[in-house]
């Protein structure tokens, strides 16, 4: 599909704004949210992203979106489906282990993924079909569960193989859908941009061929919603859950050179280490890393800093170490000598401290109720949730984000 060509469509859907018809408008206006993981917004104008740059010129964007602690996906992307803390939903980390119910959660135990137990709070596609509103899910950490006993209408179990382009088709045959299961909230999720950010470090060139090639299928699916004459009649939020940086064997701590292994359980690994101290070791546990510490912090939960909204949670395991982000934005890695032999690091990766600009997400707004070309500040990303519902139009359910902070992009 030739550039020029996808921008005089998009182009000529934007014209479409001021015809809308009385039907229409009538009409609740459509809400798709779609997730491109790991995209960080200083990527943005480093490589071909017209469709993104159109985008945003007839649309709002942010300067950058602050993820909840830890800057993970299952967190980040739940948080900003509930609009809460860590400290409410529990999702609190991709591996996470609950001593209540004595089970572990791991991205690659679909049941676990699966088991609605995990997740606390209302996501939004729970709050849209209680309130009559059909929903569609092309993939969204939690969205596989039953939670409060609902699914969204439509909802697939996670697929990285499925085809990019065919996850757009599968957003516009929803769309054009002419019976009751027409959803009018969606989810798409694109993982291409995390995956070689981890694979080869933030800013790298298949990073940034992965954007392009997100950017590209986005305009596939804003032509082929122009065909069916949907675009732009439709709002869409594009995010991110976090940011990313590169790692480099200059900057490890080995874990085992401080402790004895023997002496705890680890429960997530680096950067944010939850160590689970055997019976009788935690005070020795403690002031033996509180003594090394350098290039990271360690923390017993009770004191973890209350501005993570982390530690209060009953997953949250006695100790935590959080890893530094250096002077020149290379995270270090907390690993052990046997771990590093094997498997040595990753390229890059997230989940430090959610403050650090390299950890800040991205934020596009766009549709016709969405103001057009405006920047806005920095926001954390609780916030969504309630211009979802706004957007909606329904009651939200209790949560942690203001719809003031994000007021000012609606029309």
């Amino acid at each position: 599909m030739e550039k020029k060509f996808l921008l005089l469509l998009i182009a000529l859907g934007l014209l479409l704004f001021s015809s809308c018809t009385a039907q229409q408008e009538a009409e609740r206006t459509p809400l798709l949210l779609i997730s491109i993981d790991g995209l960080k917004p200083s990527d943005v104008n480093k490589t071909d992203t017209p469709v993104l740059d159109m985008l945003t010129a007839n649309g709002t964007v942010a300067e950058s979106m602050i993820p909840v602690f830890p800057s993970s996906t299952f967190p980040n992307h739940y948080s900003l489906a509930t609009g809460l803390y860590t400290n409410s939903t529990g999702v609190i980390s991709n591996t996470m282990f609950d001593p209540e119910m004595e089970r572990w959660f791991r991205l690659s135990d679909r049941s676990a993924v699966g088991d609605g137990r995990w997740y606390g709070g209302e996501p939004i596609w729970v709050t849209a079909e209680n309130n009559d509103i059909r929903t569609a899910t092309m993939f969204w950490p939690g969205s596989e569960a039953e939670i409060q006993g609902v699914r969204p209408t439509r909802w697939l179990t996670y697929d990285g193989s499925i085809p990019y382009k065919s996850r757009a088709d599968s957003i516009v045959t929803w769309l054009t859908l002419e019976d009751e299961t027409r959803p009018d909230f969606l989810t798409l999720y694109f993982s291409r941009v995390d995956s070689e950010g981890h694979r080869h470090g933030a800013g790298a060139d298949s990073v940034l061929s992965a954007i392009t090639y997100v950017d590209n299928v986005l305009g596939y699916m804003i032509e082929r919603l122009t065909e069916e004459g949907i675009w732009p009649n439709i709002n869409v939020l594009i995010t991110s859950d976090h940011g990313m940086v590169s790692l480099s064997h200059d900057h490890l701590i080995f874990i085992d050179d401080i402790i004895d292994l023997d002496d705890v359980n680890i429960i997530n690994w680096s950067p944010v280490v939850m160590i689970q101290p055997r019976e009788g070791k935690r005070e020795q546990v403690y002031e033996t890393l509180k003594a090394a510490e350098e290039n990271y912090s360690v923390y017993f939960r009770e004191d973890f800093p209350e501005r993570f909204h982390f530690g209060a949670h009953p997953r949250v395991p006695e100790i935590i170490m959080l890893a530094d982000i250096s002077d020149d934005n290379y995270g270090w890695t907390i690993t052990s000598k046997s771990f590093y032999e094997r498997r040595g690091i990753l390229g890059g990766t997230h989940g430090y401290d959610n403050m650090h600009p390299e950890m800040h997400g991205y934020f596009l707004a766009f549709g016709p109720d969405i103001k057009e070309n405006k920047t806005i500040e920095t926001f954390e990303v609780i916030n969504i949730y309630e211009v979802m519902c706004k957007l909606l139009g329904i009651e939200p359910a209790p949560n942690d984000g203001d719809l003031e902070v994000l007021r000012p992009i609606l029309r």
